[in-house]
């Protein structure tokens, strides 16, 4: 397979900066971007008001942080492509409640990362969240990044992230928003996920990044960000679960089999970290959805453990690939695919290579929508 045959499907930012880039991504998804301003602007009920105003105000501190500076000049390119103010772009950066799955897992010769990305189609079967191209790319001194995207968010934040040794995957937390108006340093999960993403491999070490997080101020939301990158030839993965004022680090094993997976379930073994709304009323099909999720994958990891002990590798690649994405879109369909469901991300980390495959056609599994070799 020729890589470069299928990049076709992977929108490259146009201009030198950074900066440039997230101005032409703004143009590129301004009339989504503004409708979508446009609708949170209307929201008069006190938790979107408040949402507005703690982002906004997180807006502020940013611009005040040496720390920031980067995500506040490519905020702020993305905004002025887009046609709207800073604070709006903001107001999307704190409205981030969306379902999605991910489950790592180590083999022979590395970690696999595996990513569904739900899309929210409404009742006119309208694409809410995504739409061509669902995935860019930034180009910086010629170090490429990756980042799957909804056509309303800066790209960068949430959903799946890739590049050389490192792949991140994201999911939301419904932790509660009680008082979160009062926090004197808001800071939103969307920031540090966009922040990590853009940090190196080497800066990923999970302590480095709750020392970073504490020192630029408190979280008013949560996230479950799933990290897997390479230091010294050795693949690490972990789980870092943020919500609010507290960070967990689930670290994932070192044999071959182990793993780790999540939902937008906060794990009951957290009792400490509230949930947003009644537990009965989260999202679609409530609490009991997402514990059956929990299940799934936790069948899934067994039943892939048979294939654990095996490396990838350049020869084997393609198929590994293929062989995932079988068996969760065709031989587990009943339980992954469904109206809401907007793409599937592989990814494979290892000594030998870093490989990501996509694909947001469920129904016709002839060819991938992408697969990117980062070697």
């Amino acid at each position: 397979m020729q890589y470069n045959e299928v990049m076709q499907n992977i929108y490259q930012a146009k201009g030198e900066s950074l900066s440039e880039q997230y101005f032409d991504l703004g143009l590129l998804y301004k009339d989504s971007i503004q409708k979508s301003v446009k609708n949170l602007g209307k929201k008069r009920a006190r938790l979107s008001v408040i949402r507005r105003n703690v982002a906004a105000k997180a807006w502020e501190i940013a611009r005040a942080s040496t720390q920031c500076r980067e995500f506040c000049e490519c905020l702020s390119a993305w905004a002025k492509g887009a046609e709207i103010s800073n604070e709006q772009a903001m107001w999307m950066l704190a409205d981030n409640l969306s379902g999605c799955q991910t489950m790592m897992i180590r083999y022979g010769s590395g970690v696999a990362l595996l990513h569904t990305e739900e899309e929210f189609i409404d009742a006119e079967h309208i694409e809410l969240h995504m739409k061509d191209p669902c995935t860019v790319m930034i180009n910086e001194a010629g170090v490429p990044s990756y980042t799957l995207v909804y056509n309303n968010l800066m790209p960068g934040c949430g959903l799946y992230g890739f590049k050389h040794d490192v792949l991140i995957a994201i999911d939301t937390l419904f932790v509660t928003e009680d008082q979160v108006e009062q926090v004197q340093k808001p800071l939103l999960a969307n920031m540090i996920s966009w922040l990590m993403w853009r940090s190196k491999a080497e800066d990923l070490v999970p302590e480095k990044v709750v020392e970073m997080i504490t020192s630029l101020g408190e979280l008013v939301d949560g996230y479950a960000i799933n990290v897997v990158y390479k230091v010294d030839k050795w693949v690490e993965g972990y789980k870092l679960i943020l919500a609010r004022s507290e960070a967990t680090i689930e670290r994932l094993g070192s044999q071959p089999g182990d793993y780790l997976r999540q939902t937008n379930l906060i794990d009951p073994a957290y009792p400490r970290m509230k949930w947003a709304t009644p537990v009965k009323r989260i999202w679609r099909g409530g609490y009991r959805h997402f514990i059956e999720r929990y299940k799934t994958l936790d069948k899934c990891a067994k039943l892939g453990a048979q294939y654990t002990h095996k490396c990838v590798n350049k020869s084997n690649l393609l198929q590994a690939h293929k062989m995932i994405q079988q068996f969760i879109l065709i031989d587990q369909k009943n339980a992954f695919v469904n109206n809401d469901l907007g793409a599937l991300c592989i990814g494979f980390l290892d000594n030998a290579l870093t490989s990501v495959s996509c694909t947001r056609n469920f129904e016709k599994m002839s060819k991938f929508a992408y697969i990117v070799d980062l070697e």
